[in-house]
């Protein structure tokens, strides 16, 4: 299912006017970004059961504790090993943005940098992409810490996921364009 997507968006770029020995580079840089981003869909499952909605659960048969401690007592840790594989990815596309970023803003011609809060950072060259890199990255960590602090685990996890897409989109576009110039 994903190749015959993938062979669609060919046959789209394909009417637009790009040279067919480009689209089989595409398609190979449309299924290498596919294939990174399967970890960040893996872990779907909790580890272990988790206690069921009651008010309060029985610790033992004289006293009771209230399911809200019996919930933060089993949290997961921030570091454990989905939310480092995720940072991994993320780290690793952030990287490829600024290296394409940087091929693109200096191959000559009229080109910019989309995001208009990057783009003061980006136009500096490389040391400004690293800032803007940093930044970026500072962020989509910190958010993720704060949900993962307040208890918000979902999102914690959705907060990095969606960082990814986003990382994921940008770097396919600009492997996109750089490889049909």
């Amino acid at each position: 299912m994903v190749y015959r997507w993938v062979c669609d968006c060919t046959f789209k770029v394909s009417r637009m006017g790009i040279k067919p020995e480009k689209e089989t580079r595409m398609t190979k840089y449309l299924v290498f970004v596919l294939f990174l981003a399967l970890p960040a869909f893996g872990e779907g499952l909790p580890d272990s059961p988790s206690v069921a909605y009651t008010p309060y659960v029985a610790e033992s048969s004289s006293s009771f504790i209230s399911t809200n401690q019996a919930r933060f007592e089993t949290t997961h840790k921030f570091f454990n090993r989905g939310n480092n594989i995720r940072m991994g990815i993320l780290a690793a596309l952030v990287a490829a943005d600024g290296i394409s970023t940087q091929k693109i803003l200096n191959s000559g011609g009229h080109w910019r940098e989309m995001d208009p809060l990057a783009r003061p950072f980006v136009t500096k060259g490389a040391p400004g992409q690293f800032a803007a890199s940093v930044l970026g990255y500072g962020f989509s960590m910190g958010t993720s810490y704060l949900l993962h602090k307040t208890g918000h685990h979902k999102l914690e996890k959705f907060m990095l996921d969606a960082s990814i897409g986003v990382e994921t989109e940008t770097t396919s576009s600009n492997l996109i364009w750089y490889s049909t110039r």
